[in-house]
């Protein structure tokens, strides 16, 4: 049979040509298939620590400049900063969990006054709420500068080895990891000014009830307020305002509930929480147990004494994404303040009666948020 008749409708050789191409091109992509996708995968993670060293630059300049214009040192920071960044902190051990959570409290203790002396060293003129903002501003920069290094060194490991395995890991996980440092990125602004941010929430639900009464400290970086409410004593608890602190509200329910015992009927903490792709920002959840995102010891602290006492935890949850919890407060998270104070006035109304004493408590970041 001739190739005209197996070809009938175009050109035979050409045909038989394009086949060979065909079945070459597909040789050659099987075998340098790794390579191509070696190059792409590198290509990718390199465009992204070009941009992720481009926010840690960003983030020293703001750093910078905030400690000048409002610290105002004698000398030039720039060398302790950059010095200070390395800064890190070792977790306690956990093979024998007893006791794990006092020694993980006192870890962070040691941490937090490392970084108020630092920064009373380096702006020395800088009023306590300005101090506290900076702290902030530095931990930002901080974060920014791990993402960019464990990056770079998961790249430049892959090609020290040639491992196609730590390239893919890191390769998928680039959109994730410029997601967490855009995140931080986007927080300059407000760390920097001392705007309320999106982890404010839980602060300008208690500041709401805070309006027009007296403050008075009672724990670590924590005020709290006596507010009457309808028959009630609400007892509302926050960070000390307006810098950006999230103080020890553990110790401050303890204290709030060892003073008054049996009394106390609810415990109702409000904080921000991460919502689910899809979920609306702002959006109001309710639930029980301690709403409170740290390591641990503030939150076992309330859980134990609310346990003590067999007092119930109501709480209350401001959803919103990472990106939106550490940039400037959006108008959605605001509304989302609106009806969380009217949910709690709800469960005031209908789950405690005329006499109780009620403890209110906003948790997190207050930068920006007054004491009433």
């Amino acid at each position: 049979m001739e190739l005209a008749q197996l070809f009938p409708t175009g050109d035979p050789y050409q045909m038989v040509f394009s086949l060979i191409y065909l079945f070459v091109f597909i040789m050659l992509f099987m075998v340098f298939n790794q390579h191509f996708q070696r190059m792409w995968w590198t290509r990718d993670v390199e465009k992204a620590l070009v941009k992720l060293d481009r926010y840690v630059k960003r983030s020293k300049e703001v750093l910078h400049k905030a400690i000048m214009d409002q610290g105002k040192p004698d000398t030039d920071p720039s060398k302790a900063v950059e010095d200070f960044l390395e800064f890190f902190v070792i977790e306690p051990v956990d093979k024998d969990p007893y006791g794990v959570l006092k020694r993980l409290e006192h870890i962070l203790d040691v941490e937090r006054d490392r970084f108020r002396s630092f920064i009373a060293h380096v702006a020395p003129k800088a009023d306590p709420t300005t101090s506290a903002n900076l702290e902030d501003l530095l931990a930002v920069s901080m974060a920014l500068n791990l993402i960019y290094k464990i990056t770079r060194h998961y790249l430049i490991l892959s090609k020290r080895t040639k491992s196609l395995l730590v390239l893919m890991q890191i390769a998928y996980a680039v959109p994730l990891i410029l997601r967490i440092a855009e995140a931080y990125y986007s927080s300059l602004d407000a760390f920097s000014t001392g705007k309320p941010i999106g982890d404010s929430a839980g602060p300008m639900v208690a500041g709401r009830f805070m309006i027009g009464q007296q403050c008075f400290k009672i724990a670590e970086d924590v005020v709290a307020s006596e507010v009457p409410f309808e028959g009630r004593r609400l007892i509302v608890l926050k960070a000390d305002g307006p810098g950006g602190r999230v103080g020890k509200p553990g110790d401050a329910v303890v204290k709030v509930v060892e003073e008054h015992k049996d009394k106390v009927s609810r415990i109702i903490m409000v904080d921000a929480a991460a919502k689910l792709e899809g979920e609306r920002t702002g959006q109001v959840a309710e639930g029980v147990g301690a709403a409170i995102g740290d390591p641990g010891p503030e939150k076992y602290k309330i859980e134990e004494v609310a346990t003590k006492y067999h007092i119930p935890l109501d709480a209350l949850a401001i959803k919103e994404s990472i990106e939106e919890a550490v940039s400037t407060m959006k108008k959605e998270i605001v509304e989302g303040v609106e009806t969380a104070v009217e949910r709690v006035k709800n469960i005031i109304r209908t789950r405690t009666k005329e006499g109780d004493v009620v403890i209110l408590a906003g948790i997190g970041n207050t930068i920006g948020v007054g004491n009433g």
